[in-house]
């Protein structure tokens, strides 16, 4: 192919196309439309694209991310110019990477590296630089004192320095216990150091200088023996906080308390003192966060859980963060806890730095244990809180978080439409400008009154307004443009109930319209609303007309107490109750207002419930009860009108009201006394027998108790309404008073005798009296005696037989009926000496009563004899099931010719085996078993059976004779169709072992269950005689190999047949033996089972070492010499 010049676009523009002859021209064809036909393609227009789904996802994340970082509460900022100088260190002058840093007042920050290097700035902006301290190993720990004047620096080699942090000069070394361990953690306790190493023990550190020289004094505070600390924080200069992997420990003042610690043993826990109480201390581990209040009393230290929370990530790191206590977790997310909790600040870009276990077990020759390994890989490394601030290192620099202030996140909170949140952070602040944010907010939402339809915004308008006193911006700009939403109508009624509208209350319109909306949303809210708002805030006769037409009585009730008190509301309330209303709960009178305004009278209390000054409530009290009983021109008092609208709520509020006054105090029981009277006044009124029990209760408990006095007058009107008021409540009334006439007046007590002629009230007074035979009598001319009657009676009756031991006799008449009514009870007052009545009394009594009673004497003994036999005939009459349990389980409790003769005649045939084997008859007894068996189909029932004849034989068998056993056998094995196995062994020791196989067993089952047992036993034989020959056999070959001797082969070869002697012979298993020529020809197995095994090979006999004699020396010794005394 040419490759033709090409022509510049100027020569082109210069001469016409004819001219040009370096340009090849080529013909063109058309395009066919259908041999080339291309789809259309409609282009979006600029709606479509702005409009798209990915514009939309887009522009969504982009004003997440905005709102997020606006809305956050954390605020961070890069410290660009400290990152930028930490890189350059790094990279340019060896100073290694940033392990730690400490942040201290005024702006100064010291970091640390991990060649030994300290740079240390004051406003970003680098200071001095100490690289003086390189053979140390890395900087694992850095900590500024309270003022800022001194820091502490750790390194990995164990060594501790204190420098002057203005111009970096060192002022002190410190070993902690030699060059060990290295240093993890240095801490400030007032002006003294502590000091955590990789050994888990914890030091003190005293600075001292005496005469100018400075000096330091180093003391162990924990043992990292008694288990490695992994984490420490101090509260003050005497108590300190150590954890461990398995506990929480408090030491303070050489003491020391400790709590185990729950979660993983290999999670690194984190502890952190309360910065708003000192008391509490925080530690989590894992998942799990809890609060421990620390209580230090005298020498003892208290640890108390106090809250116990779980968490979504494990925390790695706690601090106290603008009064919050701050988060920073596994996940690299920095969390606020309490409502912020699940908006986490990721933290992830800057890489946070760790206090790595590297350079600790690179520089202390790896000792580094395994729990100090764990804190340095997971602890942070450069975390610290100053000023209200958070630095935290990374390997990309230095961030600073803290509090975004709190208008500015309102304002982004608005913005992103989040009104809620944006309204609680407005009512936490307060200055000028967050007023002026407030009032702008309440503009703006004025103009939209659909937010105010949000029941939580709304409540929060009103308390902004209420907090920034807007009440000019609440009523005339959010009440004129929202008052129709329900939500913020109830949120004012809400601050109107609290009493929060009473400094700035609203106008009587306002008041007026803000009812009125209340009474289509919310009714109940009317009435507290004008209890608690101030006269001034309401047009009464506005309010009292509207609350009438409602028929919202107690919004009257509260109108009338504004206006005159509890009192008043008392009578301007009792022309509009209703006495065919019933009350309760139902109530649509102004019964119900009545009552909450007599109780409000009654307790001195005002408007609202709001109570009186101390100087006016017992003359409150005094007009309330006055006005409670007054019948003023021909109207009917309010507790009148109560009592006939809800007598059981005026009784209630009167009972309430018995022990304050006025029905307390010197004027008590006079003012109790008019009540007691109005009260029966009033009954006559009454038509319910329910309402007059609730007044004739109420009136004699106060008589019983003593709360009234004795008054004659009141006992006369009192028994008339007794005795015209029939019912069971009337007569204990009638009779607790008679008891404390009794205690007070017994002379007077026979005279009330014939007051109430009832024999409820007469036997419990003749008993009062003394009288007991009479009390008996008309005790039993109650018609229907209550399950309270009955139990009292008998209680009178075993009191009085305790005392008086001819009771018993004169109640023999009675004991039928005592016992219809109580059958246990009446068994329990029956004693030996009634036993030839018992009978007589079963006979008395009705069905189900006999079955009972008979029950319970025999439970306590007492049933023998005739009544024992009646008892059974009853059970064989009405509960034969019952009547084979019976005799079985109290054998000889009937005569067995008695029991037999009732089971004969009207029993069940299944308890005549039982009677039959009492007497004697076994033979009878079995045939009555079999013939059951005969006639009853159920396979269960059938075995059920058998088993029961088989034990009758093998129960009867060793005490019968030979031949009665031996039927009794032969009879059950011909007709039973099974008989278990077990008893057959019974049967042999009766029968023979033919006879029992062929002349006995007429079933083919049984004759198949004896063969199968002789069978088995013939194995069992067989089995037990192998395994014996087998352990003879194996006890011979360990003691002939213990003997080292092989065994005397004796009898003929297992395979020739010829005898052993004189050749060859080789011991087989199971005492064979055979020729060793015929040995490999012999069977393989034993006929035990066993192979036999290889010829026995025996190592050969170890010659025993004779010891040589000892040499024995000879020593000459010269004779002792004598003395001149001759003494040797």
């Amino acid at each position: 192919m040419d490759l033709l010049k090409t022509p510049s676009t100027q020569s082109l523009l210069d001469s016409d196309l004819e001219s040009v002859e370096s340009l090849q021209y080529v013909d063109f064809e058309e395009l066919d439309e259908v041999e080339y036909a291309l789809p259309t393609s409609e282009a979006p227009t600029l709606a479509e694209a702005l409009s798209s789904e990915v514009l939309e996802s887009e522009s969504k994340t982009s004003a997440k991310k905005f709102e997020d970082s606006s809305c956050s509460a954390l605020q961070v900022d890069f410290l660009q110019a400290i990152s930028q100088q930490l890189t350059q260190a790094q990279e340019r002058s060896s100073a290694g990477a940033a392990t730690t840093l400490s942040v201290g007042p005024s702006g100064r920050l010291t970091v640390g590296t991990a060649h030994g290097h300290l740079l240390s700035f004051h406003d970003q902006t680098l200071r001095w630089v100490c690289d003086s301290n390189g053979d140390n190993g890395a900087v694992t720990c850095l900590s500024y004192n309270r003022d800022g004047t001194r820091i502490l620096a750790g390194f990995a080699r164990g060594l501790v320095y204190q420098y002057e942090s203005i111009r970096g000069v060192i002022l002190r070394r410190v070993t902690l216990g030699g060059e060990l361990w290295g240093t993890l953690r240095v801490t400030w306790a007032d002006t003294s150091g502590l000091a955590l190493d990789t050994g888990g023990s914890v030091w003190l550190i005293r600075f001292s200088r005496p005469l100018g020289v400075r000096s330091a004094r180093v003391s162990c505070l924990f043992s990292g023996a008694r288990g490695e600390v992994v984490a420490m924080t101090a509260r003050d200069a005497r108590v300190l906080a150590l954890a461990t992997l398995s506990r929480v420990i408090i030491v303070a003042g050489g003491r020391a308390a400790g709590v185990r610690l729950d979660g993983p043993p290999d999670v690194l826990p984190v502890l952190e003192w309360c910065e708003l109480d000192n008391r509490i201390l925080v530690s989590a581990r894992a998942n799990v966060m809890q609060w421990l209040t620390v209580t230090l009393i005298g020498s003892s230290i208290s640890l108390r859980p106090v809250q116990r929370v779980e968490l979504t990530s494990t925390p790695i790191w706690l601090g106290w963060l603008g009064g919050s206590l701050t988060i920073f977790d596994s996940d690299e997310n920095l969390r606020f806890w309490g409502e912020d909790y699940d908006k986490p600040l990721d933290l992830s870009q800057i890489e946070p730095v760790y206090s790595s276990a590297f350079f600790k077990g690179h520089w202390t020759d790896g000792r580094v244990s395994r729990a100090m390994c764990k804190a340095g890989e997971s602890a942070l490394g450069g975390a610290c809180i100053a000023e209200g601030a958070l630095a935290l290192l990374g390997r990309r620099g230095v961030v600073r978080v803290k509090p975004r202030d709190l208008l500015a996140r309102a304002q982004a909170f608005m913005a992103a439409g989040r009104y809620s949140q944006a309204l609680r952070l407005l009512c936490s602040s307060q200055g000028i400008e967050a007023k002026k944010i407030a009032n702008e907010f309440i503009g703006n939402l004025a103009d939209r009154p659909h937010i105010l339809s949000n029941k939580n915004v709304a409540v929060q308008v009103v308390k902004l307004c209420l907090k920034y006193e807007l009440s000019e911006e609440l009523w005339n700009c959010l009440w004129e443009n929202c008052s129709g939403e329900q939500a913020f109508v109830e949120a004012l009624g809400d601050a109107a109930v609290r009493g929060e509208l009473s400094n700035n209350p609203p106008s009587p319109d306002l008041t007026q319209e803000l009812i009125e909306r209340l009474a289509e949303f919310e009714p109940a809210l009317v009435e507290r609303v004008l209890a608690s708002l101030p006269l001034t805030s309401l047009d009464p006769h506005r309010a009292s007309v509207f609350t009438r037409a409602r028929g919202l009585w107690r919004g009257v009730g509260a109108i009338a107490a504004a206006l005159d008190g509890c009192s008043g509301a008392m009578r301007s309330l009792v022309g509009f109750v209703s006495a065919s209303c019933g009350g309760g709960a139902a109530c649509a009178c102004a019964g119900g207002a009545l009552l909450l305004a007599a109780a409000d009278a009654l307790a001195a209390r005002g408007a609202g419930g709001r109570p009186l000054p101390p100087h006016a409530r017992p003359s409150a009290r005094h007009d309330a009860l006055h006005a409670l009983l007054a019948e003023e021109s021909g109207a009917r008092s309010p507790l009148r009108v109560l009592v006939a609208h809800d007598t059981a709520a005026a009784v209630r509020l009167l009972e309430q009201c018995a022990r304050d006054p006025p029905f307390a105090g010197p004027l008590g029981k006079q003012n109790r006394l008019r009540v007691a009277r109005a009260l029966l006044a009033y009954s006559g009124d009454l038509q319910e027998t329910e309402r007059r029990l609730e007044i004739l209760e109420f009136i004699a408990g106060q008589l019983s108790s003593g709360a009234l006095p004795l008054d004659q007058e009141l006992i006369k009107h009192l028994q008339e309404f007794v005795a015209s008021t029939e019912h069971e409540r009337a007569d204990r009334a009638w009779l607790a008073v008679l008891a404390r006439v009794r205690a007070q007046r017994d002379q007077l007590l026979a005279h009330y005798r014939g007051a109430v002629r009832r024999p409820r009230v007469l036997w419990r007074l003749d008993a009062m009296l003394d009288r007991h035979d009479e009390a008996i009598k008309q005790f039993f001319e109650i018609q229907n005696p209550s399950s309270q009657d009955v139990d009292e009676f008998f209680e009178h009756l075993r009191s009085r037989i305790e005392v008086d031991a001819e009771m018993k006799g004169r109640l023999e008449p009675y004991l039928p009926a005592l016992a219809e009514l109580r059958p246990r009870a009446a068994a329990a007052l029956l004693g030996d000496e009634c036993g030839d009545t018992v009978a007589a009394i079963l006979d008395a009594v009705t069905l189900q009563c006999k079955i009972e009673l008979g029950e319970c004497l025999l439970e306590a003994g007492r049933l023998r004899g005739d009544a024992a036999a009646a008892h059974l005939r009853t059970l064989c009459a009405h509960r034969p099931h019952h009547v084979k349990h019976f005799l079985t389980k109290h054998s000889g409790i009937v005569r067995p010719e008695d029991a037999l003769a009732i089971v004969k005649e009207s029993g069940p045939e299944d308890a005549e085996a039982v009677c039959l084997e009492a007497t004697g008859d076994h033979l009878g007894a079995l045939d009555a078993i079999l013939r059951s068996m005969t006639a009853d189909a159920d396979e269960e029932t059938k075995a059920t059976l058998v088993n029961e004849a088989s034990a009758l034989c093998a129960r009867v068998g060793p005490t019968a004779p030979a031949h009665v056993a031996a039927q009794m056998w032969t009879r059950l094995l011909r007709r039973a169709g099974a008989v278990p196995p077990p008893l057959l062994l019974e049967a042999v020791a009766h029968l023979p072992l033919a006879e029992l196989a062929a002349a006995a067993c007429e079933s083919a089952r049984v004759a198949g269950a004896v063969l199968a047992g002789g069978a088995a036993r013939r194995s069992v034989w067989r089995c037990a005689a192998r395994v014996v020959r087998r352990e003879a056999h194996e006890a011979l070959a360990r003691a002939l190999a213990a003997a080292r001797r092989g065994a005397a082969a004796r009898g003929a070869c297992v395979r020739c047949g010829r005898a052993l002697a004189g050749a060859g012979v080789r011991t087989l298993h199971c005492a064979r033996a055979a020729h060793a020529g015929c040995a490999e020809a012999a069977e393989a197995a034993c006929a035990c089972g066993r192979r036999a095994g290889p010829a026995l090979a025996l190592p050969p006999w170890p010659r025993r070492a004779r010891a040589l004699p000892p040499d024995a020396e000879l020593l000459l010794v010269a004779p002792p010499r004598p003395d001149l005394e001759g003494v040797v």
